[in-house]
This record gives structure tokens, sequence and C-alpha cells, in this order.
């Protein structure tokens, strides 16, 4: 599965979520401005997934991503 971001200046997590429970956190930290993939090794099925900020930086909130397979 890959993660895919844009827009970052700061630090956030995608959250993947089970029944509303996290099962697995992926962070990152940075600045990106352009596309930028993260495979990441997880293999444990999810039914959602969320943004959760860990800084306070205004343009945090310009943060985008996507899941992807």
């Amino acid at each position: 599965m890959k993660v895919i971001v844009t827009k970052l200046l700061g630090s956030a997590e995608v959250e993947f979520l089970r029944k509303g429970v996290v099962v697995h956190r992926e962070r990152f930290t940075g600045k990106v401005t352009s596309e930028c993939r993260r495979t990441i090794a997880f293999n444990e099925s999810f039914d959602d997934h969320r943004c959760r900020f860990v800084t306070a930086v205004p343009a945090d909130q310009a943060f985008q991503y996507e899941v992807a397979p």
C-alpha cells in the first residue's frame, strides 16, 4: 500500500482505523511541495483513514494525502 502526500509543512499523521480504533499510524514530517509517495508495510484490514495534525502550523491545513493500493 502507498500513501501519497502533497503540500505538507510541519508534521502530520495518517491514521488507519478499524471500527473506529487506530490500528496503524504513518507520520510525515518536513516540507513537501510536490507529490511524495511512501510505500508502507501494513497488511491489516482497515475500514477508514484520517489525518491528524501533530503541529499547529497554519500551512498544515493545506495537507493532502491519498491512500493507494
